[in-house]
């Protein structure tokens, strides 16, 4: 059986390799596509949006991977089976639960691999992409970037700095200069949000004015931190589901949660990470009994055709639960996983029924 697993892990690792090459020339171009009408908008050029889509790759790759992975199976063992190759096995007594049970452990390990993208290096690409983007948009002059963004307006420094360990919420601070160049206030919020009239606006600031003879402090539940600013800056200061890694996303979803604020999004972001990860191994499993059932004597095309419509429901059903589940009020643990665990029950039910 090791020799059988590890021929089989081998065969599905190459179909979905280039199956996942396709699906990712295709991501790249639909996304440089999206990134034309920035092009020209400051110093934002060609090789700017071409490095921005490179950046994007992790993050698309860790998306298209369960519907990649089905594909790739279905192709590896429908090659198989083309060369009777599946004929000899059933013949040599293996059945097709423990046909299952060695593709599986293919979906496992790219599922792992996909599990370390989406959790740990798609995010922090992602946010410098988004970084750099606006830089190069903006000008370097009033705004740097690093691990938080610093943003300068006339004679007010704004600090955005994303959760940490001590922070779970992140900080937003904001310096007030003097005509002479000193410092009159500093001020810590909540958040920052775009308001009308080009104004970004801070939740719950308090701030410390200092005076020759004294400090004088206020708090406000909403003050105005700049005035007159392109609010599409505003994405270099915003908590982003998409930017943060698994660990980070999960401290501030139970912050939120500890301060009673709506933490739904955040949390439907981080259990569809895990779930994704999950519905690999059986889109693997799901291969097996369409290659030996109804797509037995199939083309590729055949096969390519089922393993979109498969992939493409799957897809679909997550993003309208996802998207949805916050109109409907819907549990958001059980929003993301209910597509992995229909996923689940619909490969036991098809598996079952193959002889």
């Amino acid at each position: 059986m090791r020799i059988i697993r590890g021929y089989l892990f081998r065969t599905i690792l190459a179909t979905t390799g280039l199956v996942l090459a396709v699906l990712l020339s295709l991501g790249a171009f639909i996304e440089f596509v999206g990134q034309l009408d920035d092009i020209g908008v400051g110093d934002y050029g060609l090789l700017d949006a071409i490095g921005r889509v490179m950046l994007q790759m992790p993050t698309i790759l860790a998306e298209l991977l369960p519907v990649a992975t089905l594909l790739g199976a279905l192709l590896g063992l429908g090659t198989l089976a083309s060369r009777s190759e599946l004929i000899v096995l059933r013949a040599a007594g293996i059945s097709p639960r423990g046909l299952a049970r060695s593709v599986v452990t293919t979906g496992v390990i790219i599922a792992l691999v996909g599990a370390a993208l989406s959790l740990y290096l798609a995010p922090p690409l992602e946010r410098y992409g988004r970084q750099q983007r606006e830089l190069a948009k903006f000008g370097q002059a009033g705004i740097s970037a690093g691990d938080g963004a610093w943003i300068r307006d006339a004679d007010t420094i704004l600090n955005v700095t994303p959760p940490t360990d001590a922070h779970p919420a992140g900080n937003v601070f904001v310096f007030r200069l003097g005509d002479d160049g000193t410092l009159e206030a500093i001020g810590r919020a909540d958040s920052v949000r775009a308001g009308s009239d080009r104004r970004w606006l801070l939740r719950n600031y308090a701030e410390s004015r200092f005076t020759p003879t004294a400090i004088q402090a206020t708090v406000s539940p909403e003050a105005v931190a700049l005035e007159g600013v392109n609010p599409d800056l505003l994405g270099l200061t915003v908590v982003r589901e998409e930017t943060m890694t698994g660990a980070a996303l999960w401290r501030y979803v139970q912050y939120l949660k500890r301060s009673g604020l709506d933490a739904r999004s955040y949390e439907v972001a981080f259990w569809t990470r895990i779930a994704s990860a999950f519905a690999v191994p059986l889109m693997c499993v799901l291969a097996v009994p369409f290659v030996l059932g109804p797509l037995r004597s199939g083309g590729a095309g055949s096969r390519m055709l089922a393993g979109l419509a498969i992939g493409l429901a799957w897809f679909l059903v997550s993003r309208t639960l996802a998207d949805g589940g916050e109109v409907w009020n819907l549990n958001a643990v059980a929003t993301a996983w209910l597509p992995t665990v229909l996923l689940a029950i619909a490969t036991g039910i098809v598996l079952g029924r193959t002889r």
